[in-house]
């Protein structure tokens, strides 16, 4: 759904959003990529194939204390390595998905937890 990635040329096919705050580039790409938000986003904002920014922009943003905030750099940074892992191929690609689907899962707890729904 969403990935962090260096500032680049992109055309319209390829959408691509940059945080002013730079320290909460992990968290913001967590939250996108939890099941709520994209399900939120589906549901109420843009129901087509084609996301827009504009459209992103509209997605409820919970600012994170700083301890919820470690929480999400940490389990940002076990997907980013699980996926280094994959590229680098220290791991398949069957075993980084199954990694990945555990950390899917716990996104989704502490997602659905942060805006108050657990």
């Amino acid at each position: 759904k969403c990935r962090l990635k260096d500032k680049s040329i992109n055309d319209v096919g390829s959408m691509s959003l940059y945080c002013i705050e730079h320290k909460l580039d992990n968290y913001f790409v967590s939250l996108i990529n939890s099941n709520f938000l994209f399900d939120f986003y589906r549901t109420f904002i843009n129901q087509s194939v084609n996301i827009q920014l504009n459209d992103i922009r509209q997605l409820p943003i919970v600012i994170p204390s700083e301890n919820q905030k470690y929480d999400f750099e940490n389990l940002f940074d076990r997907a980013y390595k699980i996926k280094v892992q994959e590229f680098d191929k220290k791991i398949n690609k069957s075993e980084a998905e199954l990694k990945l689907n555990e950390i899917q899962e716990e996104l989704d707890e502490m997602v659905l937890k942060l805006y108050g729904f657990e």
